[in-house]
């Protein structure tokens, strides 16, 4: 059962990976067919606020959110360095 938890938890983290780098941003939490990318995004929130998360799944969370992050601080407006 641990294997079959840890390969879930992986699809999940590449499916929600794949969608930031499509979208720039964290999937609407409005729109019906995110709902299960939200939801699992907010479950490992709160075990990141909790402490009960491991090292290796902290630090790939940290990853996306850097995504997401660097993402919106990017431009391609005229006259600004990049």
């Amino acid at each position: 059962m641990g294997l079959a938890r840890e390969r879930n938890w992986k699809s999940k983290y590449e499916e929600l990976k794949a969608y930031i780098l499509e979208h720039k941003h964290l999937p609407s939490k409005k729109k019906q067919e995110n709902k299960n990318l939200v939801n699992w995004w907010k479950y490992n929130r709160k075990l990141v606020n909790r402490g009960t998360i491991s090292q290796e799944r902290l630090e790939l969370l940290r990853d996306l959110a850097a995504m997401r992050e660097t993402s919106l601080w990017e431009t391609d407006q005229p006259g600004e360095e990049q």
